[in-house]
């Protein structure tokens, strides 16, 4: 961390720094995230960025306070983050790309959803659009790349695969990541007070549902 602190960047109210990888920034955000100097603060793949409040703190002093909190990161901060189950169906109807996946992994198309839903993830970052998840495994997946011709639409709530990499789709959008399943939890309501279902450094596990289940979750005022 040591080269990473002496490259801070500051922007107006913003501070970032280059980080090494993901996991030295989900430890670094952790660290960070319960002192209440910073407004907000942003985990990116290899970075991090946090937010002060210039009518509390100069520039000069939001960097050195940076400094020193970030000389405190340890690995015992990813432990706190909270853990999510996501409810996934991996019905046809959900899944276009199951037996492209199930080829290239070379694990029977009846077995991948069970497979699937048996690994645990951490989300690395939202990005693309609000509420877009980024998610890494740490087991090792063969990576399989993406579509060789993206789909103009991919539903809400899809769950795209490459290999370690996995993604969950906030909203309709285009996209050419290979899709297993699909979710039918909002992962992104303006309404809320913290609209994006999930944040940088969670722990995301899936479940796998059958299409009755979906439904019911889906529509749940027409139960």
């Amino acid at each position: 961390m040591a080269e990473a602190i002496l490259q801070l960047h500051v922007c107006d109210d913003w501070i970032s720094c280059a980080l090494p990888d993901a996991e030295t920034s989900l430890m670094a955000s952790a660290s960070l995230r319960h002192n209440p100097q910073w407004l907000e603060i942003v985990a990116g793949l290899d970075s991090l960025a946090v937010q002060f409040d210039p009518a509390h703190l100069d520039p000069e002093e939001a960097a050195i306070l940076f400094r020193q909190q970030l000389t405190d990161v340890g690995k015992h901060a990813l432990d706190t983050f909270e853990k999510i189950e996501i409810p996934v169906c991996y019905d046809d109807l959900f899944s276009p790309d199951l037996n492209w996946v199930s080829e290239r992994l070379d694990i029977p198309t009846a077995d991948l959803p069970a497979w699937h839903s048996g690994l645990q993830f951490n989300v690395t970052m939202l990005g693309f659009m609000p509420g877009f998840a980024y998610l890494s495994c740490q087991d090792k997946i063969a990576e399989i790349g993406r579509l060789d011709r993206p789909r103009s639409k991919v539903a809400a709530g899809s769950i795209g695969i490459t290999g370690r990499q996995s993604c969950l789709y906030s909203f309709e959008s285009p996209g050419g990541w290979p899709i297993v399943g699909r979710t039918p939890i909002k992962l992104f309501d303006s309404a809320n007070d913290h609209p994006a279902l999930l944040s940088a450094g969670q722990h995301v596990s899936f479940r796998a549902i059958d299409r009755d289940e979906f439904e019911h979750l889906a529509h749940p005022a027409n139960r």
